[in-house]
């Protein structure tokens, strides 16, 4: 990943304390989990820890190094310019693919436009938006003005397929309610590729394509240099329980086993009531960095990784008692109102990619509040036997469910014995905690639970099996030990989110507003916002150096804030 890899850029950040937060709360829309200390609050508004926020600037600044700031050289409207019907008459695929080139921006104004087919231009370097993208807080929703794209077919489609070196796509809705209709946005890029804001409406009701079935979201980072962003993107239809062997999608399909692989950052995204994994992203020899964002509800698991994934201020949640997902007896495999089986967060390694001590859990707030039957949930954290080495940190799991167990582990059959799993600085709560062991952890040696408080009666030792311990405190939390930042677990601050993209084109100086643009207006607020953005970043590296040397506190971050639009 250049001559910086992620794990120098976050050793700056040894030893630092965590961003601070006003006190908010997460809690289930009808069924509340009380912490004793907070009111509720909505799913999805992540608090990104330290070193999350120095990932995103890493990430920004990969793109700044390379040039990569999405200058385009002509700015079109897709109706008045390239002719698209925005009342959903004439299908626009054939439109765009044959006319944008490149170094083309594409903007619809507010309509309806039809897709029969792919729309996968030629070009190496465009944008497709929706008006008004550049000021976008949240994916939009249906009404409003919005630009949707209806997916008129009869099959799953790769709705949006590209394969450009740059690419900047998003504020739009995908309509997919007509039934049997499944369109995905697929990015494949050894460049630089961000899709922002974009909401599926509908759900995935037809199956029987396996392993072609396109995924709702599916980012492929072909380039060790190179970057994808999928950025507020929502999808809560889901599919048909039952059906993960015989076609059904995952929400964020993650598939790339072979030669160069780049940076894949999933921000703030909300994936819910899916047939297949929320996020599927075991079997990829990319770095997956999944960054804010709720996962509820799906089957296999709510977020499965592998390898140097990070996963930071996520919320993971199982409450099969209010799933809002599609139901259908007329496949047997189904039970009730949720799926054959689930997990919160599954690490697992594929046979293609590499076993490293390297997977990072911070600030997640994993949940277990209810299941149809106990014997279908796996765990809150799941470790398979091709797992290697982790450290959860500052994290929060809340088990309900007495069949299952907070964090087990596999005997690592392909994982060398010598990973550990690292548990620090975390709380294990709930009614159904203690019934089985809390933690669970199969013939890795060198795994330790240290600064934890396993908070629920008649907690002991005994509840921690193939781990060593170091400053545990059991039934009530010791000074010491259990959150080092309670207020930022999970759904429970402010969202810092990726500077909003800075967008030019050179055709007459003017920078490419969310209107029409021109004069002298737009080009002071481009340099402005680049300005801003360079600050902005010099400054988090600045704190991460000195962090490095004087191990100093960095006080309040608030400054990037944004809201998911998770309703």
């Amino acid at each position: 990943m250049g001559s910086l890899t992620r794990r120098q850029f976050l050793a700056g950040a040894a030893g630092a304390a965590a961003v601070t937060a006003a006190p908010t709360a997460l809690s289930s829309p009808a069924t509340a989990v009380s912490m004793g200390e907070k009111s509720p609050t909505a799913y999805g508004e992540a608090q990104i820890s330290l070193d999350g926020y120095q990932e995103l600037a890493y990430s920004e600044r990969m793109q700044q190094q390379k040039g990569n700031d999405f200058q385009f050289s002509k700015k079109v409207d897709a109706v008045k310019d390239l002719g698209c019907d925005p009342n959903g008459g004439t299908p626009v695929q054939d439109t765009l693919n044959s006319k944008i080139e490149d170094g083309m921006l594409v903007v619809f104004p507010g309509g309806t436009y039809a897709a029969t087919g792919e729309i996968n231009p030629g070009a190496d370097r465009y944008g497709i938006v929706g008006e008004g993208y550049q000021n976008s807080k949240k994916p939009p929703k249906l009404g409003e003005n919005s630009v949707v794209f209806t997916v008129e077919t009869n099959q799953p489609i790769k709705l949006f397929n590209f394969g450009a070196a740059e690419a900047l796509v998003g504020n739009f809705v995908i309509d997919q309610r007509k039934r049997a209709a499944h369109g995905g946005v697929t990015a494949r890029s050894s460049g630089n590729v961000r899709v922002r804001d974009v909401r599926t409406v509908g759900a995935q009701t037809a199956v029987g394509n396996g392993d072609s079935t396109p995924f709702f979201f599916e980012p492929f980072a072909e380039g060790k240099d190179s970057l994808i962003v999928f950025e507020r993107c929502i999808a809560r239809g889901g599919g048909i329980p039952g059906t993960k062997n015989t076609g059904a999608s995952a929400g964020i399909g993650i598939f790339q086993r072979n030669g160069a692989a780049g940076r894949i950052v999933l921000k703030d995204c909300v994936i819910e009531n899916m047939a297949d994994n929320g996020v599927y992203g075991a079997r990829t020899t990319a770095e997956v960095i999944v960054l804010g964002g709720l996962y509820r509800n799906n089957d296999v698991s709510q977020v499965r990784v592998n390898g140097d994934a990070q996963v930071d201020g996520v919320d993971i949640v199982i409450d099969e008692e209010n799933y809002t997902g599609l139901k259908s007896k007329s496949y047997g495999r189904e039970r009730g109102p949720g799926w054959p089986a689930t997990n919160g967060l599954k690490l697992e390694t594929d046979s293609a990619g590499s076993v490293t001590a390297g997977t990072v859990v911070r600030k997640c707030d994993i949940r277990a509040i209810s299941v149809a039957d106990e014997s279908s949930i796996g765990g809150l954290v799941n470790f398979f036997a091709s797992a290697g080495g982790a450290t959860l940190d500052n994290c929060r799991l809340t088990n309900n469910v007495p069949g299952t167990t907070g964090i087990i582990a596999s005997n690592p059959s392909n994982a060398p014995s010598q990973v550990g799993i690292t548990v620090k600085n975390s709380v294990i709560q709930g009614n159904g905690a203690g019934q089985n062991a809390a933690v669970n952890i199969s013939s890795r040696p060198r795994s330790l639970v240290k600064n934890t408080c396993l908070s629920y009666p008649g907690a002991s030792r005994d509840d921690i099996k193939g781990a060593g311990t170091s400053n545990v405190s059991f039934v009530e939390c010791k000074s010491g030990s259990g959150l080092k930042a309670p207020q930022q677990v999970g759904s429970e601050g402010n969202l810092s989110s990726l500077p909003a993209p800075s967008v030019s084109y050179n055709r007459s100086g003017a920078a490419v507003g969310s209107g029409s643009g021109g004069g002298q207006e737009g080009p002071r607020k481009g340099v402005l916002l680049g300005v801003v953005n360079g600050f902005f970043i010099l400054l988090l590296l600045l704190v991460g150096t000195f962090v490095l040397f004087v191990g100093g506190i960095l006080g309040a971050l608030g400054a990037l804030v944004s809201v998911i639009g998770g309703d």
